[in-house]
C-alpha cells in the first residue's frame, strides 16, 4: 500500500469516495482523484496520521475570492473530522490505540505581501479557534519549518488563543535543523525528499506535488465576483448608488402566510450592510439580523420565510461609510413558499437562527 492511486488500502478507498461526495457541488473536470489523494497518506513511527501543508506558496488571496470564510470552515472541520475516523480504523487494523496527529506547516516563500491582509488575519484567528476549541487532545506535534523572519511577530499575536500544553506541542524552526527532528518521528519512505526522507512522485518529482499541492496562482476566472454577476439589463434587476452616512429602504409586500421574501445583491467595488425588517405597527421588528455584503463574492443571496403578512423592507445601510457611496445592484422579490421552514435541510439556517441564506 503506497498511498498512490492504483495501490489504496480499503480504508483509503472510502475516504477517497468520501471526499468526492462532499465535493461534488465544488469539484471541477480538472480536480481528479490524483489531486484529492493529496488529503489521504502518510503516518508517523507511531501510526499518527501526518499532515504536510505548505503555505508558503499558496495563492492566499486568490483562495479568499474564491471561497467563502464559513466554507473554508466547514472545509477544514471536515477534514479534521476525517483524520479521527482515520485514527479510529487505524486502531482497529494495527491494534494500537491512535488518538493523535502530526502537522508539518512549511512557511517557505510566504511574504507580507500575501498575508497583509484582514481576511487572512481572521481566517487564521478562526482556524487556530476552531482547532484549540475542539481538537487540542489530538495534536501531536507541529512542526512549523523554514519560518521567515517576520514570523515570531506574526505568532506573539495568536499566542494568548493556544493553551500552554499545544504551545508546547510546537515546533518552530527557520531554514535549518528541522530535517532530523522530522525523521526522529517518520520514516523516511513517508517523508518527500525535499523534507528529507526518501519518497518521490512516481514520476521522480522529490517534490511530491501530487502529495503536496501548490495552489498558485489560482485563475480569476476562478473567483466567485467573476462567476456570479447580474445583468443590469434584465427587467426585475435594480440598480441603486446609496449616499455616505444613509440607507436605503426597498419596501415590500407579503399577502399570504408561509410566503419568500428573497434577493441578490451585486456590490461594485464597495461592501454594504443588508438587514430585513418586519414594517407593521409602530416599531418595525428585524427579522434578517445585519450582515456585511462585500463584492469579493459577486452576488449574496438571501431569503426569509415570511409567517406574517404585513409590509417588510430590505435595507440597504451605508451609514457606517463617512466618506463613500455605495452602487448597488439588485433584486427583490416576494414569492409563494409552499415548504415549511421546518421541514428545510438543517444545513442552510444560520447560527442565529433566523432564516437568512447565502450562498453564491
Amino acid at each position: 500500500m503506497s498511498g498512490y492511486l492504483g495501490d489504496l488500502s480499503p480504508s483509503q478507498e472510502q475516504a477517497l469516495k468520501e471526499i468526492r461526495e462532499i465535493l461534488s457541488d465544488q469539484l471541477l473536470p480538472q480536480h481528479d482523484d490524483h489531486f484529492l489523494l493529496q488529503f489521504l497518506r502518510g503516518y508517523d513511527k507511531e501510526g499518527c496520521p501526518v499532515r504536510i501543508i505548505h503555505v508558503g506558496h499558496q495563492d492566499i488571496k486568490g483562495l479568499l475570492c474564491c471561497v467563502r470564510r464559513p466554507e473554508i470552515r466547514r472545509c477544514i472541520t471536515w477534514f479534521l473530522d476525517t483524520d479521527k475516523e482515520e485514527m479510529r480504523t487505524r486502531s482497529k487494523e494495527t491494534g494500537v490505540h491512535i488518538e493523535k496527529r502530526t502537522f508539518i506547516f512549511d512557511l517557505d516563500g510566504l511574504s507580507l505581501r500575501q498575508i497583509y491582509r484582514r481576511d487572512v488575519y481572521e481566517l487564521a484567528i478562526s482556524f487556530l479557534k476552531l482547532y484549540e476549541g475542539n481538537y487540542p487532545e489530538n495534536l501531536k506535534v507541529a512542526f512549523i519549518i523554514n519560518t521567515p523572519s517576520f514570523f515570531y511577530c506574526l505568532f506573539n499575536m495568536v499566542k494568548s488563543l493556544l493553551s500552554d500544553d499545544t504551545v508546547k506541542k510546537l515546533k518552530i524552526y527557520g531554514y535549518n535543523g528541522w530535517k532530523d527532528d522530522l525523521q526522529e518521528h517518520i520514516d523516511a519512505d513517508i517523508l518527500p525528499v525535499i523534507y528529507g526522507g526518501t519518497r518521490t512522485d512516481p514520476d521522480g518529482n522529490p517534490n511530491c506535488p501530487s502529495l503536496v499541492r501548490v495552489f498558485n496562482p489560482i485563475p480569476k476566472s476562478l473567483y466567485l465576483k467573476n462567476l456570479n454577476k447580474l445583468n443590469v439589463d434584465d427587467d426585475d434587476v435594480c440598480k441603486v448608488v446609496v449616499g455616505r452616512r444613509s440607507k436605503h429602504n426597498i419596501p415590500l409586500k407579503v399577502d399570504l402566510p408561509g410566503s419568500t421574501v428573497g434577493w441578490e445583491i451585486e456590490c461594485n467595488n464597495c461592501d454594504i450592510k443588508v438587514y430585513l425588517l418586519y414594517s407593521e405597527g409602530s416599531t418595525p421588528e428585524t427579522v434578517v439580523q445585519s450582515s456585511l455584503v462585500k463584492s469579493d463574492f459577486g452576488v449574496e443571496r438571501g431569503c426569509h420565510f415570511a409567517e406574517k403578512t404585513g409590509k417588510y423592507s430590505l435595507v440597504f445601510d451605508n451609514s457606517y461609510s463617512l466618506l463613500r457611496s455605495k452602487q448597488i445592484l439588485y433584486r427583490a422579490y416576494v414569492s409563494l413558499c409552499t415548504v415549511k421552514e421546518a421541514d428545510l435541510p438543517k444545513s442552510i439556517n444560520t447560527e442565529n437562527g433566523n432564516s437568512c441564506i447565502v450562498a453564491h
